[in-house]
């Protein structure tokens, strides 16, 4: 009798554990480091904005060129183990430094900022590209691809949970003596355990990250990845990607929408803000357990193509409840909570399905381009940011809201920026994915087929 795979492993749990460790990285900065510049260090916050803007740039900019540098790189060891240590030793340093005020003049203290700031998260995006490129190594079949991709995840949200619980105390435990010092230790810390993440991966990953050479029909020798540039553009452009591209921005615009508005629901809708708490709480709790259960729903369901797209109609059912029916603090509060369990499906699934993606695109090209086009799904969610952003600010002006006279008119305002929008977002998610061509039935024949090859 064919013994039954377990649906987590060791292997699929250190995967995991790496981003629960990097998430808690990224989030010193984005939780504490405009704080930490205006407040502990007495930047501007003129300066600080700039700081801020031209850094998100440079931050999408640097996504694809990370995906040039790991498609072309030829460094001993794997195409991406060896990012995983130059790019999380980097990554950690100027994570630190970042923090760290070395009392130089006004002119010199910005330029010391923003080139930390910059490198910090270059370097992370260096190492995090070779993270997502490790998963379909690791995980060849749909049904693996799940399981690591709800590690993933899961980790993801324990990280900022274990973040939300420590970071207050801890800050202010180093920073005893100096406010500046308190942050710069936390940070020293979180990047220590994001460097060691990435360190105890590099050793998971060895037996998988393995390149082949090829020769050509000229008996030119070259690896598996071998693609010029526009090859890397040309290729990656095609109806599963756009789709998949169409249906995640959605998805990812309505968790920044509401992540964004969620205090402002609560002070001008309800009028709690203690429920804020109980809101941001539950919700990630209810992240938690919806990651951990998706790979075993995930094979009732048949894949993670339908699993997104139930994840998602949970979560659009649960929005459109929200904005029709959850007329009480309570009411919506529980109902948008119960959502996050249909939204977990869908993203522990995410990486899973954009992995097909790159399965499809080997298949039908020739090429490999699994450097190059796992790093670009980490851009996802900064299409998802930007588009949120618009729509939260510029909701706000529509609907009228002034902080000194929130009218009726501005009240139901936010109640439909908050969960009639993005149950709209949803429905256009689920239709983008009803049309994605990717079963795993169909990966399960293209992986069958190139092996035949």
């Amino acid at each position: 009798m064919k013994k039954k795979k377990s649906v987590y492993t060791v292997k699929s749990l250190r995967y995991g554990v790496t981003n629960g460790f990097t998430t808690m990285m990224t989030m010193v900065t984005t939780t504490y480091w405009a704080i930490f510049l205006t407040s502990a260090v007495g930047v501007e916050t003129a300066i600080m904005a700039t700081i801020l803007t031209f850094s998100s740039i440079v931050d999408m900019i640097s996504i694809p060129i990370c995906g040039i540098v790991l498609q072309k790189g030829r460094l001993k060891g794997g195409k991406f183990r060896p990012w995983l240590i130059i790019g999380g030793v980097l990554a950690a340093l100027f994570r630190w430094l970042s923090f760290t005020d070395l009392g130089l003049t006004a002119s010199g203290r910005a330029i010391w900022f923003a080139g930390t700031y910059i490198l910090g998260y270059v370097f992370f995006n260096l190492a995090y590209s070779a993270f997502m490129g490790i998963l379909p190594l690791m995980a060849k079949t749909p049904d693996e691809r799940v399981s690591y991709s709800a590690c993933r995840v899961m980790c993801n949200s324990a990280g900022k949970f274990l973040f939300s619980l420590t970071s207050v105390g801890l800050i202010a435990f180093f920073g005893r003596n100096s406010e500046s010092t308190g942050y710069s230790m936390f940070a020293l810390l979180l990047s220590v355990m994001a460097f060691l993440g990435f360190f105890q991966l590099f050793f998971a990953a060895k037996e998988y990250d393995v390149i082949t050479s090829l020769e050509d029909k000229s008996g030119k020798v070259k690896d598996q990845y071998d693609a010029s540039i526009w090859e890397m553009i040309k290729y990656t452009i095609s109806k599963p990607f756009l789709l998949y591209l169409l249906g995640a921005s959605c998805k990812g615009t309505i968790y920044f929408i509401i992540t964004g508005l969620a205090a402002y629901y609560y002070t001008y809708v309800t009028g709690s803000k203690l429920m804020l708490t109980t809101f941001l709480s539950l919700s990630t709790f209810l992240m938690i357990f919806g990651s951990f259960i998706t790979p075993f729903i995930s094979r009732l369901a048949k894949g993670s193509r339908n699993m997104y797209i139930l994840g998602m109609a949970v979560y659009g059912l649960c929005l459109g409840s929200a904005y029709f029916f959850g007329k009480t603090a309570i009411s919506f509060t529980v109902v948008m909570c119960l959502g996050y369990i249909g939204y977990s499906f869908s993203h522990a699934s995410e990486s899973a399905l954009y992995s097909n993606i790159v399965d499809y695109t080997k298949w039908k090209t020739g090429k490999d381009l699994k450097p190059f086009m796992m790093t670009l799904f980490s851009l996802v969610p900064k299409i998802g940011t930007t588009i949120g952003s618009a729509v939260l600010g510029f909701g706000l002006v529509a609907v009228g809201f002034q902080k000194s006279n929130v009218t009726p008119y501005a009240v139901n305002g936010i109640r439909l920026l908050m969960s009639g929008i993005p149950a709209v977002l949803s429905v256009v998610c689920i239709i983008a994915l009803l049309l994605f061509p990717l079963t795993d039935k169909k990966v399960i024949e293209m992986q069958a087929d190139m092996v035949k090859k």
